[in-house]
């Protein structure tokens, strides 16, 4: 037994946990480890409109398998290093890539070695452990988000906020992000609970977590919106990429 324990400390020295038990972890990523979670909300406080409620209820079990997600949210300086073209409408190296279209998204992505999230573990990873109507409790807190009511008329700079409990940062406002999914009002009534993907193919995708100029009462970790393939309706749309380990 003492022997045992020797050689488990004696490699603990020798390699990371990611070299020992993984690949190594990029430096700008955050391992989110597998588990389960309830997706969506049952809460009625969303919207007037009873089809529009829909498209995050119920809340329904999920679960996981691990996977990477970016820390932040891509900027424009790691979008210019990669791609052809940069429609954001402020300029600044360290702000969220913008006025992107679900295909440029994906094939960033895809040009880093890296892949869009699905959108079951995008709020996983945005909720941290929480279920609450925000990844840090149930009050709006400035602390952690760019909105309407901090925001400074643009976007701001990545990473200036505080992180979740898992070390994402700007996972609700900032801009609102891309994810794999196609989009459905009614899919949450038959996801599946192993790793789902999403429905068959629809007109939409996915988009979530927010922007800088929503709205108190539109922010929440679970809202979830439909977007448009022209990149000109898009708007404050960016990026985050996933990995596989």
């Amino acid at each position: 037994m003492k022997n045992t324990t020797s050689i488990i400390l004696l490699l603990a020295m020798m390699f990371s946990p990611q070299t020992l038990f993984g690949a190594e972890l990029p430096s700008d990523m955050v391992r989110i480890q597998a588990g389960c979670f309830m997706m969506g909300t049952s809460d009625s406080y969303l919207y007037e409109d009873d089809d529009d409620n829909a498209r995050e209820k119920p809340a329904h079990k999920v679960c996981l398998d691990a996977f990477y997600m970016d820390k932040f949210e891509v900027t424009q300086r790691k979008w210019d290093a990669v791609m052809p073209a940069n429609r954001s409408v402020f300029h600044k190296p360290e702000q969220p890539i913008t006025h992107i279209d679900w295909r440029e998204a994906k094939k960033y992505c895809q040009k880093i070695g890296r892949r869009l999230p699905t959108e079951a573990e995008w709020e996983y990873a945005a909720r941290a452990g929480t279920q609450t109507r925000f990844p840090w409790g149930s009050e709006m807190d400035g602390d952690y988000l760019w909105y309407a009511d901090n925001s400074s008329r643009e976007p701001a700079d990545v990473g200036k906020k505080k992180p979740n409990a898992w070390g994402l940062y700007d996972m609700v406002g900032g801009v609102w992000e891309w994810v794999e999914d196609w989009f459905s009002h009614r899919y949450y009534q038959s996801s599946p609970v192993k790793n789902p993907k999403g429905p068959d193919r629809q007109s939409y995708r996915v988009i979530r977590g927010n922007s800088w100029i929503s709205e108190e009462k539109q922010v929440h970790v679970t809202a979830r919106h439909k977007g448009l393939s022209d990149p000109t309706e898009n708007y404050w749309v960016g990026v985050r990429c996933a990995m596989t380990p």
